[in-house]
């Protein structure tokens, strides 16, 4: 009976030291203090390098490639020919102006010289007139007065003055009509500027015929061959200037709210971490892109990097939202159930799980409201709630 109970006795004692054990047992797991601090967000994108002012080349009229000069990514100096349209046709309609030109200036030349010659020889042999029949007339009158005439001769002399200042009135108005506006005179010079006007209208239209660059750039797109026919506003070309160099990125929707104008930007060479260049968000675009669900943005780029090449590939990061009094946590803190974020916290020497409200980031997870100064946040790894715990800070 005895042993029975010095057996009984051990068993109940192993069974209290285990669970003793197991009760007062603490797990070490990894843990870091919360820190409150104005934190301002990171949002890392790639983005592309492009020229800050770029134009799309078209023909505006209709025609058929004939020639094109400047290959993709080559540099183009203002006014330089890129491509030209068949003009055999304008050509043409343009020898047959100038042929029609000339002749009404010949035209307009014969009309002027020889109306004007005559108006002119008109108006002198009326003048001649008109001087000896005034002279004579007043000639008349004295000899009538003194009664050596009769009244008929002197009238028919007077007639014949005023007939000869009448003709010379008419010759008067005759010459300065020929001078300016004379009937033929007037219809060649409207034939002749007709057909200046028409033949300047030709020649300005050969010149939409070339396509030439608008400024010192290069050529970045080309949408068209030779033998193509192309309509007016028909894409062509495209080109870009050499004078400044912005970085074009596609912006996730979700980021639309965190970035403005003027946000501030840090660009980076594709792969290369070790040197960047500083610049600011100045277009921020209208419309999403409905099948990427991203937004054009661009920023300026305070000094340009030799990486730096025109349609290269670069690293961006955007300056985003900023957060006062937050605590930014490694993601391997938090645990993500039913679209909320939760984190373990160290209380009365247990583990707690307690949700938390903030936004993901590059760097981890920002936590706005859930978390107070030197609170102890658990690594949630191998871990579950209300355990002893025992926390490893890192290092």
């Amino acid at each position: 009976m005895k042993k029975k109970w010095i057996m009984y006795l051990t068993v109940s004692t192993i069974l209290i030291l285990v669970f003793l054990y197991f009760y007062f047992r603490s797990t070490k797991i990894d843990a870091v203090k919360a820190k409150k601090q104005d934190y301002t967000e990171k949002i890392l994108v790639t983005g592309t390098i492009q020229a800050k002012n770029f134009s799309v080349l078209t023909s505006g009229i209709n025609g058929v490639i004939e020639k094109i000069y400047i290959r993709e990514g080559q540099p183009v100096t203002k006014g330089s020919i890129i491509a030209k349209l068949n003009t055999q046709e304008i050509e043409a309609d343009i020898a047959k102006a100038k042929a029609l030109y000339e002749k009404s200036k010949y035209d307009l030349e014969v009309v002027s010289s020889v109306s004007l010659e005559n108006a002119k020889a008109q108006l002198k042999s009326a003048q001649i007139n008109y001087d000896i029949s005034k002279r004579e007339f007043l000639d008349h009158e004295k000899l009538y007065q003194k009664k050596y005439i009769s009244r008929l001769e002197f009238d028919s002399k007077k007639q014949e003055f005023i007939n000869s200042e009448k003709t010379l009135k008419d010759a008067q108005i005759n010459f300065n009509t020929f001078q300016n506006e004379g009937a033929s005179y007037k219809s060649a010079l409207e034939n002749t500027n007709s057909a200046e006007s028409n033949l300047k209208s030709l020649e300005n239209n050969l010149s939409k015929y070339y396509i030439s660059a608008p400024y010192d750039g290069f050529i970045t797109v080309r949408n068209v061959e030779v033998g193509q026919t192309v309509a007016p506003y028909t894409s062509m070309f495209q080109i870009s200037s050499n004078d400044e160099k912005v970085v074009s990125i596609n912006l996730d929707e979700k980021y639309i709210n965190k970035v403005t104008l003027g946000s501030p930007i840090k660009i980076y060479p594709y792969a290369d971490t070790t040197k960047f260049s500083s610049g600011n968000i100045y277009y921020i675009g209208i419309n999403v892109d409905e099948t990427n669900g991203t937004l054009e943005i661009r920023g300026d780029i305070d000094k340009t990097l030799p990486e730096f090449l025109f349609n290269s590939t670069v690293n961006t990061i955007i300056q985003g939202e900023s957060f006062k009094d937050a605590v930014l946590l490694q993601g391997v803190y938090t645990i993500q159930k039913k679209n909320k974020t939760y984190v373990y916290l160290l209380k009365n020497g247990k583990s707690k799980l307690v949700e938390v409200q903030g936004v993901p980031v590059i760097d981890g997870f920002i936590v706005i409201s859930g978390l107070e100064n030197d609170d102890i946040v658990l690594s949630p790894k191998n871990i579950t709630e209300n355990i002893r715990v025992t926390p490893i800070f890192e290092s």
